[in-house]
């Protein structure tokens, strides 16, 4: 009985040890040993020996048929990763908006030692100043300074005028009594005087200069009446007033002689101060540095709360187009392969043995197995002949 037991079960004993063997020299050993200055046949084991080829085979399949270009592609597409590059760029403007006063003073620190015309093009500072004077003015046509000054600064105005308006009032009425008047029209009576004498040559220098006198005599007199007189101080008063309201109530017509004037010597004064700070460091401009850290953060903060989705939305899909433009230049500059043989390399031997171990575990134990059956079916076998 014994000798129809004991050959299958050799067999398969045989059969089973000798896969099983197998399968660990394909790791072990991991290094080579040598016997009487030879090296001993099978060490190192199979992959350890063959790890370059490995690391090469495994990267270029990888690189070849795992992260291709059209793989990648497709994955950004997905309406997941859509989703998560949304919620990346909504996270980094709820950070850049709570945090925008930081971020402007780093950004002042790292340019504080440049020059200003080093930061920001000088040709561009000059196109946004003069942009902004032009829509400023355009702004203003048409305008009322009623509608332009607050209400608090017309009050104080309209406040102002009235305990100042008999003190102006009585100012103007004594330049209407003071020496310079009487030269004003002294010389307005010669100039009339003069032009009548070109009509009528019998009118000698002296008689001329007579008028003129007498002229300005008469009329210092009646100004001098008049502004005695308490009802010219009140029309006077009304009138002033008047004038300030219509002042206050007219549009403003940035398009007369006066206005385009106004706007050269502005832009004009604006290109020199530009052309004055355009080579100093910014650290030397301590108000243009209060004015980017007072103003530039609340700006940032508000503009991105109004706007974040849209701009999370906008950036989101700039990004996506940079990426898939940009992807042959990024996967070369990655590369791949490369990356994937040089990560295989530095792992541990017994590492790389426990992820292939991971993968075909199964699959090697069932070789394992199938090992023991052949040997257990030869071993039967072989008690057919016996």
């Amino acid at each position: 009985m014994i000798e129809y037991i004991v050959p299958p079960t050799v067999g398969a004993l045989i059969g089973y040890f000798t896969n099983y063997i197998a399968i660990k020299m394909l790791f072990k050993p991991v290094k080579p040993y040598y016997l009487f200055g030879k090296k001993v046949p099978f060490t190192p084991g199979l992959i350890p020996a063959k790890r370059e080829k490995l690391a090469e085979a495994i990267a270029k399949v990888v690189k070849e048929n795992l992260l291709t270009e059209e793989s990648i592609k497709r994955r950004l597409n997905h309406s997941k990763v859509r989703e998560s590059l949304l919620n990346f760029t909504e996270n980094f403007l709820s950070e850049l908006s709570r945090n925008s006063s930081l971020y402007v003073k780093q950004f002042i620190e790292k340019v504080e030692d440049k020059k200003l015309k080093n930061v920001i093009p000088q040709e561009l500072v000059d196109q946004k100043a003069e942009q902004l004077i032009e829509k400023g003015f355009r702004k203003l046509h048409g305008r009322s300074l009623r509608e332009l000054l607050p209400d608090r600064v017309e009050r104080e105005l309209e406040r102002t005028l009235n305990e100042k308006l008999d003190k102006f009032t009585e100012s103007l009425i004594e330049q209407l009594r003071s020496g310079q008047l009487r030269e004003v029209i002294y010389t307005a009576v010669m100039e009339n005087v003069s032009k009548l004498q070109s009509v009528l040559p019998l009118i000698t220098q002296r008689f001329a200069q007579t008028i003129a006198h007498k002229a300005t005599q008469l009329i210092e007199e009646m100004v001098e009446r008049v502004a005695n007189e308490p009802s010219f101080r009140l029309k006077l008063s009304k009138l002033l007033w008047t004038k300030f309201q219509t002042i206050l109530s007219s549009g403003i017509n940035t398009e007369s002689e006066l206005a385009v004037k106004l706007k050269e010597i502005l832009k004009t004064t604006v290109r020199e101060y530009l052309r004055e700070i355009e080579g100093k460091r910014i650290k030397e401009l301590s108000t243009l540095k209060e004015l980017l850290v007072e103003e530039l953060p609340p700006f940032i903060s508000s503009f991105i709360e109004s706007h974040k989705r849209e701009i999370a939305q906008l950036l989101a899909e700039k990004l996506f187009e940079v990426i898939e433009r940009e992807l042959p230049v990024i996967m070369e500059a990655i590369n791949v392969e490369e990356m994937v043989k040089e990560r295989v390399n530095s792992l541990p031997i017994e590492e790389v043995e426990e992820i292939v171990l991971k993968l075909i575990d199964e699959e090697l134990k069932h070789i394992t197995l199938l090992g023991g059956v052949l040997g257990f079916i030869i071993g039967l076998t072989q008690i057919l002949f016996i």
